[in-house]
């Protein structure tokens, strides 16, 4: 497998990717009447209202980790699941008016929170809400992610899948596989995007295919009917990442 980039080296072409995926994403709000924001999201129970009431609680909660890492004072990114939950339930019937503004300051409060760390403090560590440690420079790239991805679960024109940055995409394709290497059920050896191979069992059958439809692929968001493969008869079904 090829040497993946950092975060402390990708940081700023994160933070620019990131600015440019978030402006697209308001842009996508505004383009909505209420009815819109009402209808069926791509995520199975949620409304559009639900993923931009999502979008808001992770923007305000990556915003507090970035402050932990720059005074040292440990904040959790969600007092609990349950409350990130409720309040996503809580926010999620907003107007598109009140979305836009809701997504758009804590879009700008991020921006503000993340600009103003050091190199010093983009190594120190922060805890994501799932309990995982990472280093504070991660969580542009993880917001980033965010922001790409259930942007295109909102199913509005003008943005799908395809639309994803592929460095985004291949970055996130290397955790994806990494997590699933840790399990038993992926059903494939390897995937491959652009000739760079990850591998995450042995064997020799391997699917490839563009970063961003590789990715929507593994993580439910297209069937991966257009990818090649390699010691298959068809693209098989992945099970679910997270």
């Amino acid at each position: 497998m090829s040497t993946q980039i950092s975060d402390l080296e990708a940081w700023q072409s994160d933070l620019d990717l990131l600015e440019l995926s978030s402006r697209q994403l308001i842009d996508s709000i505004a383009a909505m009447s209420d009815a819109d924001v009402a209808a069926e999201s791509g995520l199975p129970g949620w409304s559009r209202g639900h993923v931009l009431a999502h979008l808001e609680g992770n923007a305000r909660g990556l915003g507090r980790l970035a402050r932990w890492a720059r005074d040292g004072i440990e904040r959790p990114m969600y007092i609990s699941r349950a409350v990130r939950d409720s309040d996503v339930e809580l926010h999620s019937d907003r107007s598109r008016v009140r979305h836009q503004a809701s997504v758009s300051q804590s879009i700008d409060a991020l921006a503000d929170d993340l600009a103003i760390l050091t190199a010093l403090q983009r190594e120190s560590t922060v805890i994501l809400g799932n309990g995982v440690p990472v280093l504070a420079a991660s969580l542009a790239r993880h917001r980033l992610q965010e922001v790409c991805v259930h942007h295109a679960d909102l199913n509005v024109a003008g943005y799908t899948w395809r639309d994803w940055p592929a460095s985004m995409a291949e970055r996130m394709i290397a955790l994806v596989t990494e997590d699933f290497a840790a399990r038993d059920d992926f059903p494939v050896a390897s995937v491959v995007v652009s000739g760079r191979e990850f591998e995450v069992n042995p064997g020799d059958t391997s699917v490839s295919g563009s970063a961003p439809e590789i990715l929507a692929w593994l993580i439910g968001r297209d069937n991966g009917a257009m990818l090649a493969v390699e010691g298959l008869v068809s693209v098989p079904d992945v099970p679910a990442w997270r």
